[in-house]
């Protein structure tokens, strides 16, 4: 849910796949996208200060042992080294593998977490289900998923509203790589991935944002994002993450340019300068390490 006096930006909706059909093999075929029935997508932000395991329906748990940017307007400076922070609570934790079934639907990218569209078929992507999805905090994260036919790492752009807890919705492509051509489900297992061959971190400043209302979102991170923060008269000052994975200031932060610092699922803690450039991605230095 926005909070009051903005609402998610168009495009924001999450993947609504169409009815499954039965299967001859009495599986369910999975769901697929129908651009024609378009979407229950809501309307843009204004700018400006308008604005486990036995449970059933829950995930078994087992404790185990990129887009393309638009040049910014000014380069953010190097990231500072901070100590780091107490890992943050969350439903989707590292060390830890999920199951669940999975389908799959014409995924390209784009979706609820509002990224691109992706461009590079080997890097397929994933609606997470609602539970797991916890209001964006899933979006750009890379999970490993194991089938009957291997494993593929997916990265998380969009959402699944009607999915279980513990269910993934892939990629036609990523369900083809795991599911050993069994058709409609199957049953995985998954869990967080922090793969390498990334370049740095970048941020999205939203179209529409200003000093009075600004919208922030991190971009090609290796490991799940848990907070943004901005430093705001010498205190950090936490932005709120919407359903759309924008982290927004509603009163804006002035004319910027803002020191943001972000968190991963490990506690590590990266800082960056952020220009005010509406609707430009920016290219920041440094990247989350790898786990």
């Amino acid at each position: 849910m926005t909070a009051a006096g903005t609402a998610p930006p168009s495009g924001s909706g999450a993947r609504a796949p169409s009815p499954a059909a039965a299967g001859t093999d009495g599986l369910i075929t999975s769901p697929r996208s129908n651009p024609a029935l378009g979407s229950n997508r809501p309307a843009a932000p204004q700018a400006g200060p308008t604005a486990s395991d036995s449970t059933a329906g829950r995930p078994s748990v087992v404790t185990s042992a990129a887009p393309s940017a638009r040049p910014p307007a000014q380069a953010p400076d190097q990231p500072t080294a901070e100590p780091l922070a107490a890992p943050a609570a969350g439903r989707i934790q590292p060390g830890t593998v999920y199951r669940g079934r999975t389908t799959h639907y014409g995924a390209d990218g784009g979706g609820n977490c509002m990224f691109d569209r992706l461009t590079d078929p080997a890097m397929p992507a994933v609606a997470m289900n609602e539970a797991d999805y916890e209001t964006a905090r899933a979006c750009g994260a890379y999970i490993q998923v194991t089938g009957p036919g291997g494993s593929v790492v997916v990265k998380v752009t969009d959402r699944c509203p009607e999915c279980a807890p513990g269910q993934l919705d892939l990629s036609e492509q990523a369900f083809a790589r795991i599911a050993g051509g069994v058709p409609g489900q199957v049953d995985v297992t998954w869990r967080l991935a922090s793969p390498s061959g990334l370049g740095a971190v970048q941020y999205k400043v939203k179209e529409g944002s200003s000093a009075y209302w600004l919208a922030l979102q991190v971009r090609q991170h290796r490991n799940l994002v848990t907070s943004l923060e901005v430093r705001v008269n010498g205190t950090w000052t936490p932005l709120r993450r919407e359903m759309w994975n924008y982290f927004i200031a509603p009163n804006g932060l002035g004319p910027g340019p803002f020191t943001v610092r972000i968190t991963d699922v490990f506690g590590e803690r990266l800082v960056h300068t952020v220009n005010l450039s509406p609707g430009t991605t920016q290219q920041a230095t440094g990247q989350f390490a790898r786990h």
